[in-house]
């Protein structure tokens, strides 16, 4: 009881800064919609962004509670060649523990994508800046009200940067009556992301493929070539298959990945996830997650989750979620998480 009074009333406290923001903003004209942001008179600017928080009661650790993300997006696009988008976050901006009180002490601020995008033409389109690494499908659509669970996927972010800050070459093209969206990009160079932290790109080149089968089923391949930013990191090579089926409110995902690197004390490793969403009404679902992951200090971990998700509107999603494995304990611990998003 204790656990959800703390999360009711973090949920709470969040409504009482985003709701009045959303009802000034539509009441000062029609520009503003939830889910898509403000849109700033003739300008070509839209202001929008998501909020979420959470709370985490591992088995064997303490529990926490946190404002996990509070991220400002500003796009501007006024229907030339040219497209600016940038993501300002606010992580764990409030948080606390069994042994912390409710405070700004973890708070950290980062410009989590800034790039410039330049139509060339309908299937070409070149990237400039920070953006984020594509790597499956999780990675790119990451954000807390746009996914089924609070915590994600191992896999999806152990094994590789999850932002790359360079160039993108992306579009689609036509193959066999269907459509093949591809991205190819580099890492080079540190000057458009000085501040990169340990686990982020130090050089980096790669690519994603994905075929539209028909409008329910996508399958994708990734290959990585990287050094991470770490003076002893080797150099890695990385290879992706991500696949996606949806019928009506009916989802199943998966992706896997393969890491190996050129140093002979490393070992390759394997990581991968089968993710399945069942509506059981209008609003509510029932999430499953079978994830494996191998661990270099440890052996093969493996984790099974049980999700429960209300979503009263497409930007609002509430998260229940448990889950147990072995071999988990670091990456993904037994245990209960909470959490509430929205898309404003």
């Amino acid at each position: 009881m204790r656990v959800f009074t703390l999360f009711n009333l973090l949920v709470a406290a969040l409504s009482m800064v985003l709701i009045p923001v959303i009802v000034v903003a539509n009441e000062v004209d029609g520009g503003y919609r939830l889910g898509s942001g403000y849109l700033v008179g003739d300008t070509g600017l839209r202001v929008g962004g998501y909020a979420s928080t959470q709370i985490n009661v591992p088995r064997s650790a303490p529990r926490s509670f946190e404002v996990s993300d509070l991220s400002l997006f500003l796009t501007w696009d006024n229907g030339s060649r040219l497209h600016f988008f940038s993501e300002l976050e606010a992580g764990e901006l409030l948080s606390a523990g069994s042994h912390q009180s409710l405070g700004l002490q973890n708070a950290q601020f980062d410009f989590e994508r800034f790039y410039l995008d330049s139509l060339v033409n309908n299937n070409l389109t070149v990237r400039l800046g920070k953006f984020l690494t594509p790597v499956g499908a999780w990675n790119l659509i990451h954000a807390a009200p746009l996914v089924w669970t609070t915590l994600r996927p191992v896999a999806t972010q152990n094994l590789f940067s999850t932002h790359a800050s360079g160039l993108m070459l992306h579009g689609s093209v036509n193959v066999i009556n269907r459509q093949l969206e591809y991205s190819v990009y580099g890492d080079i160079t540190d000057n458009i992301d000085p501040h990169r932290s340990k686990n982020s790109f130090d050089n980096a080149l790669g690519a994603h493929l994905r075929y539209f089968f028909n409008d329910t089923l996508q399958i994708g391949v990734s290959v990585a070539d990287f050094v991470l930013h770490d003076l002893q990191s080797p150099r890695y090579y990385l290879a992706g298959f991500d696949v996606a089926w949806s019928y009506k409110k009916f989802e199943l995902s998966s992706e896997l990945v393969y890491r190996t690197s050129d140093h002979a004390n490393i070992p390759s490793t394997q990581q991968g996830f089968v993710q399945s969403v069942a509506p059981i009404s209008q609003h509510w679902f029932i999430v499953g997650r079978y994830e494996f992951f191998e661990q270099i200090q440890d052996k093969r971990g493996q984790v099974g989750l049980l999700g429960l998700a209300y979503r009263p509107l497409p930007p609002i999603i509430w998260k229940l979620d448990y889950k147990l494995g072995s071999h988990n304990e670091i990456l993904a611990p037994d245990g209960f998480s909470a959490s509430f998003a929205i898309l404003f």
